[in-house]
């Protein structure tokens, strides 16, 4: 019977190392199993993740463009009211000169351009507003001349120093000036 016992207790040794193996199988299997979830987890939170950083940046994206976008229609139909504003007074000033109170607009006009001004001046004016120039120039005290060659619709430039120095006071002068600075309210609109 030692024989016999040998056998059983290889038989229960083998069964016992055989129970081992499958249950640290079973270990090893659920711990493959526990890692590869936790790694499809990590995936699949990174790919959220990506997802929701890519929709935020799309999203700010639209908004962003959709801001610039309105700025430059507000621009765009502001710059057209002040082209249409600026065209339209430009017509109306060729009737200044025929008003009533244009000798006392034109006096005013040449007052501004040569003051704190010494020596010759050339008074630059339209050849409808001669006259006036002429008066102005006698009635100041100013020392200088009248040249008649310009195309205005009103107001003078002064030449002065020789002709190194240039002051343009005439209607479309005063416009322009009044022009750029609803430009530079377009510009900014569009930077804010």
């Amino acid at each position: 019977m030692a024989m016999e016992d040998i056998f059983v207790a290889l038989e229960e040794q083998g069964e016992q190392e055989s129970r081992e193996a499958v249950e640290a199988a079973r270990e090893q299997a659920e711990g493959i199993k526990e890692d590869a979830e936790a790694q499809a987890k990590a995936i699949r939170d990174g790919r959220v993740e990506a997802a929701e950083a890519h929709a935020t940046l799309v999203s700010a994206r639209t908004v962003n463009s959709a801001r610039l976008n309105g700025r430059r229609m507000v621009a765009g139909v502001k710059e057209r009211a002040i082209v249409t504003a600026f065209d339209e007074a430009l017509v109306k000033l060729g009737s200044v000169r025929g008003s009533a109170g244009y000798p006392a607009l034109f006096r005013a006009l040449a007052e501004e351009a040569v003051a704190g001004l010494t020596g010759e001046v050339v008074i630059l004016v339209d050849p409808a507003d001669e006259a006036l120039a002429a008066e102005f120039l006698k009635s100041s005290g100013m020392v200088g001349s009248v040249d008649a060659t310009a195309k205005t619709f009103g107001g003078l430039t002064i030449v002065a120093k020789g002709g190194d120095l240039l002051r343009r006071n005439s209607l479309e002068d005063r416009l322009e000036k009044f022009r750029g600075l609803g430009q530079s309210e377009i510009a900014e609109v569009l930077s804010a």
